[in-house]
């Protein structure tokens, strides 16, 4: 395994387990619960990381792509407070069956993939595909740390990194 995956393979393995820390005991109402106007709840935070891994994260890996939540929460796709969304318990269960399958699927990238030029430009400045990959991690932490700061909102006590 190439060092890129292998630090990536640790990175994607956390954020997996935190995901399931930062939501466990979260209602379906406390997820819908949106605290302002400007900003998402819980629920679509939680469909948007899921459809980036069934989507963008599965294609970079190799693995087939699910786009059954992209129009939901896909990029560009905004909170509809009419929208009846999947159950927290829903996309929790298939982020668990999606990401031992990305982090199996890490392993066997090899070094001139992760060095090759990604389709799609990141906002890091770097062209490739460790870049890409690297920003996909990124993105995830960002929306992890929403979901503690919403947690909090919830009246949850804080999010555990055991």
């Amino acid at each position: 395994m190439s060092q890129a995956a292998a630090a990536f393979r640790m990175q994607l393995d956390l954020q997996t387990r935190l995901f399931n820390n930062v939501t466990e005991g979260l209602s379906d109402t406390e997820a819908n619960t949106r605290n302002s106007d400007q900003i998402n709840n819980i629920k679509w935070v939680m469909g948007h990381m899921l459809d980036t891994r069934l989507g963008s994260m599965s294609k970079f890996a190799e693995l087939p792509v699910d786009g059954s939540y992209r129009a939901q929460f896909g990029r560009g796709a905004i909170l509809d407070l009419h929208a009846v969304y999947p159950s927290v318990e829903e996309i929790t269960a298939r982020w668990n069956e999606v990401s031992p399958l990305l982090s199996e699927a890490i392993c066997k990238i090899p070094d001139d993939v992760f060095a090759s030029k990604s389709p799609v430009q990141s906002p890091i400045a770097d062209d490739t595909m460790l870049g890409m990959f690297a920003f996909l991690l990124s993105h995830e932490a960002y929306h992890l740390g929403q979901l503690g700061i919403l947690r909090k909102l919830a009246g949850k006590e804080a999010m555990s990194f055991k």
